[in-house]
Formats: structure tokens, C-alpha cells, sequence
């Protein structure tokens, strides 16, 4: 998740934003990829004690600039954890936009070392409009448990070639086997997931 280029928006930009946001609800509505999959991270996201007395220890809500699509991995898996915050605690507040070409702009405002946005972008504002931080993708541990899940795919199908090739450069069997392999996986470290982001957001919000 760490960024090379930050240059922010504007206050006008963001405003308009805000405006043409969906809130979750309306993503879940329009989404046509994984809504069963977002359905059940949201379900299985739980606040403990403690997170939920550190969310209502806040003097006031968070407002969360999101660009996602329903397609994304990493969207299905911790989008739905932002959500459950904004439900259970009202301290967030999600604005959520498709990054589609209406909005690169932005998307070229928040940038990994690559040169590229990715997704899901979540930038993060108080009430008064300032911009408190930024969070790309996934935590580093998630990263981390990725490149793990990836070396234990390859080692179960030695059969298969493409073990140094990009996704995209796969033959698409063997893309669509790994992929399910992620899916089967991720889940699995919903609660490591949700413990860096929370301890993410106590960075920029303190």
C-alpha cells in the first residue's frame, strides 16, 4: 500500500465528489461481479469491545473518498469492513466512486510506485475537508500472505507453466485456477485483514 505520488484534489473536486458518490447500498445495487462475496464479508466483519469504544471515542466522522469496482479482489475483500464501520459506529462516512473515466483524475491524484492508481483508493477527510491520509489496496501483511498463497499454488500444480509470468500473461485456465485459489484463501485472513486496517486508521485519525 505505499504510495509514490500524492498530489490531492480540491476542495471543489472533492465536494463534487461527494455529490456523485454512491454510499454502499447503492454499490451493492449496481454491482455485478461478487455480490455474494461482498455479502459475506460484511456479514462476518465484527467490531470487538475495544474497536467499538475507539470508533465512538471519535469527536466526529470520517469522511472515506473511495474508488472501487465490484470485479476487484481487493474491494470484496475489506470494502465491506469500511461498511460495517459506517453501520455499526457512524464515524465513516463512504463516498464511492467507479473509476472509470469520469473520474481518473483523481485516480491519477493517488498513486503507487508503479505509476498506476489502484484499487480500492480510500482517502480520507474530516469535517472540515482536510485530508488526514490515504490507504491503497490491502495491508502489507495481506500483500505479504499473497506472495505466500502464490508460491503454495505453483508448488500444488507443478503440471502448469507461467509460475514468473504476470496474471494477465497466463493461459486463462490456469489464470482462473489461481484466482479461485486467492478466493478460497483470502477469507481465511479476515481477521488479520480487518486488525491492520483498524490499526491503519488509528495512525491517521489520532
Amino acid at each position: 500500500m505505499s504510495i509514490q505520488k500524492v498530489t490531492g484534489i480540491s476542495q471543489e473536486r472533492r465536494e463534487r465528489a461527494f455529490g456523485e458518490a454512491l454510499s454502499y447500498p447503492q454499490f451493492i445495487a449496481t454491482a455485478q461481479v461478487n455480490v455474494d462475496r461482498l455479502q459475506d464479508n460484511y456479514d462476518h466483519y465484527a467490531l470487538s469491545e475495544q474497536e467499538l469504544a475507539y470508533f465512538a471515542g471519535l469527536a466526529e466522522p470520517v469522511h472515506v473518498l473511495v474508488l472501487a469496482h465490484d470485479w476487484c479482489g481487493d474491494v470484496v475483500a475489506n470494502l465491506p469492513l469500511f461498511a460495517k464501520i459506517e453501520q455499526v459506529t457512524g464515524k465513516l462516512k463512504l463516498h464511492i466512486l467507479l473509476r472509470d473515466p469520469d473520474n481518473q483524475d483523481i485516480a491519477a491524484a493517488y498513486l503507487q510506485e508503479d505509476g498506476k492508481n489502484h484499487i480500492p483508493t480510500y482517502v480520507f477527510f474530516d469535517e472540515a475537508g482536510e485530508e488526514l491520509g490515504v490507504f491503497i489496496e490491502r495491508p502489507d501483511v495481506i500483500t505479504a500472505r499473497i506472495r505466500d498463497w502464490k508460491d503454495e499454488f505453483w508448488e500444488q500444480h507443478p503440471q502448469w507453466q507461467g509460475r514468473n509470468l504476470s496474471l494477465a500473461e497466463l493461459d486463462e485456465d490456469v489464470r482462473k485456477a489461481f484466482l479461485d485459489y486467492l478466493k478460497e484463501q483470502r477469507p481465511k485472513e479476515r481477521n488479520q485483514e480487518q486488525t491492520a486496517i483498524i490499526e491503519f486508521l488509528r495512525t491517521i485519525l489520532n
